[in-house]
């Protein structure tokens, strides 16, 4: 597949000493314009080990609205599980770019699933690129 890669562009922007251009934001989206500060607000969290399922459901959806994300406590998942897949990803992203390609679905797949890379949006010219795991 020719397409060039999250990773090429990031490995190629260490050795070459510079950002392509139409990757770095604009400086009104920057982290230290866009980071809050003052009030320290916290990530919603949610307990699986609540029995009262009709509850998870309304502060999974409020966190969802909200915060687009949320941490979920005791959901049962064990350590060595989740270690192992981080290892697996790790693993990965680790291979050549020819031995990644093998697993590459076509960059016009509308498939949430696969590795790839797939332009997520361009506002005013910046690139916003993400390669997910498949």
């Amino acid at each position: 597949m020719d397409m060039e890669r999250v990773q090429a562009i990031s490995m190629s922007s260490m050795t070459e000493g510079c950002v392509p251009p139409e990757f770095i934001k604009w400086e009104k989206e920057q982290p230290a314009i866009t980071t809050l500060h003052g009030y320290d607000h916290q990530i919603p969290t949610i307990d699986f080990g609540d029995p009262d399922e009709v509850n998870l459901t309304r502060l999974i959806a409020k966190a969802s609205r909200e915060w687009g994300m949320f941490q979920i406590l005791n959901h049962g998942i064990p350590v060595h599980v989740i270690n192992n897949l981080q290892k697996v990803g790790e693993g990965f992203f680790d291979l050549s770019q020819e031995e990644k390609e093998v697993y590459a679905k076509s960059p016009d797949s509308k498939s949430v699933e696969g590795y790839g890379t797939r332009l997520q949006k361009e506002e005013e010219g910046k690139k916003a690129w993400s390669s997910p795991l498949p």
